[in-house]
């Protein structure tokens, strides 16, 4: 049995029973019926059902919106923002996915053709319990895999609700199958035949553990794991325009977001700013229930979370960060903390899910890029300055695999995102993470 709890109210949700070992096998049996099927299913009627989709997200979202708000605790308007950024994905490959399959002429002999492959397994995390699953979902399922999904515990209701928008959008069975599994039955679903693909968003060592299940069934996978990111504000940056953009980005989610600008470089010289700014900001923040519309920050998602981020910021104090304000646990909240840092400070190695601002001051903008790649992570980076140009130069240097300039990194349906080193491999989104769990088949012909 698997229980959710409500992380403001602290009250039981609901318990789901977990599938057998037995059930598991059936359900995998049965997907792998579904996909002979799905595989034939022509384009068209693709593109007819996912728009029948998107109408009941549209449709749903004041439903669709608390339910996640419930389950994982962040405002409402924040939960809304990604049920239309679901939306927007469905627009983008409704649109494009019949491009993305037509066939390559590679010379007048020789054509790729693009062909589904089977299952993608999704293990997915709680803190975008829709759109983390619809960016993996949406293009394998115009391309003609079917997706499996083994939820976060504590989103589970979630899992169920977005199984059921498929049914009711006319999506055959096991298209689209939730599977409410524990982390022990994990490879039985991947070493199943039908299953020819993993697609996990999570921690790094959560990454690490299903990377070694698949290679170890010989299962492709894309692993989008955490970060250290950095907001890198260069010397001639519209200073007040992008601290602003930069700690509402880390605050976002109550600071649960692996793309958060959680290293942030300021000139030296403008740190007395940096500071004023944040505590400006930090003052206007409101926590409270996720489901009041004047909440701002909701609560941390699990509460074995908190002890995690309260050590990490007293390790930082000890190493030398200078805390400004925060530092505490107002259980179910973590305050919004202000720490200024020395970039060589231990604790920067660690990623910090939660409320925390970390500032690191700088003298020399040619110091940057060393300090900036001085991390075992490589997910996103944001660089602010008015010489675009230049902006561009540092982006090429950065170890990352997604640079945004003047704006925060966000994952977009046009453009493929993933990570490098422990922040993962692979692609998701764009037409090059279309095409990630699909066989790209050379076909030639004699002369």
């Amino acid at each position: 049995m698997s229980t959710t709890i409500n992380p403001y109210t602290k009250t039981t949700l609901n318990t789901y029973k977990l599938l057998s070992d037995f059930e598991l096998d059936q359900t995998l049996e049965k997907s792998n019926i579904a996909y002979l099927s799905w595989k034939n299913t022509s384009l068209d009627d693709r593109e007819i059902l996912i728009l029948k989709l998107k109408e009941q997200l549209k449709e749903q979202q004041p439903q669709l919106a608390e339910l996640i708000s419930t389950e994982m605790g962040k405002p409402l308007q924040q939960s809304f923002n990604e049920i239309d950024k679901c939306i927007e994905l469905i627009t983008y490959y409704a649109q494009h996915f019949k491009t993305f399959l037509t066939p390559k002429k590679i010379e007048q002999t020789a054509t790729v053709i693009y062909q589904p492959t089977g299952a993608v397994l999704g293990i997915m995390p709680w803190n975008f319990p829709f759109w983390q699953v619809f960016r993996y979902a949406i293009p394998n399922i115009l391309a003609g895999n079917i997706c499996l999904l083994k939820h976060a515990p504590n989103t589970f209701g979630c899992g169920i609700a977005i199984e059921t928008l498929f049914l009711n959008a006319g999506f055959p069975k096991h298209t689209f199958k939730n599977l409410c599994i524990d982390v022990s039955q994990v490879e039985k679903a991947t070493q199943h035949s039908v299953t020819q693909g993993v697609c996990v968003t999570g921690s790094t060592q959560a990454g690490s553990a299903v990377a070694a299940l698949a290679g170890k069934h010989l299962k492709p996978s894309v692993l989008e794991l955490g970060g250290t990111d950095a907001s890198i504000l260069l010397e001639d940056a519209d200073f007040t325009t992008a601290l602003q953009h930069t700690i509402n980005a880390r605050l976002l989610n109550a600071g649960q977001i692996c793309i958060a600008p959680k290293r942030i470089f300021v000139p030296k010289n403008k740190l007395d700013d940096t500071i004023a700014l944040c505590l400006e900001k930090i003052k206007n923040v409101v926590l409270g229930n996720p489901l009041d519309p004047f909440t701002t920050m909701g609560p941390i998602a699990k509460a074995d979370f908190i002890p995690i981020l309260e050590q990490q910021v007293t390790q930082a104090i000890s190493l030398g960060a200078n805390l400004i304000t925060g530092g505490s646990a107002k259980a179910p909240f973590y305050e919004p903390t202000l720490l200024i840092l020395n970039a060589d400070n231990k604790i920067l190695e660690e990623e910090i899910f939660g409320p925390v601002i970390c500032v690191i001051p700088y003298e020399h903008e040619d110091e940057l890029i060393s300090l900036v790649n001085q991390t075992k992570y490589g997910l996103g980076a944001a660089i602010w300055s008015k010489d675009t140009t230049k902006a561009t130069a540092f982006a090429t240097q950065i170890d990352v695999g997604y640079v945004a300039i003047n704006q925060i990194v966000k994952s977009d349906p046009k453009y493929p995102f993933g990570g490098i080193k422990h922040s993962g491999y692979g692609k998701e989104l764009g037409e090059q993470g279309f095409k990630t769990f699909l066989n790209a088949k050379t076909i030639t012909i004699a002369n």
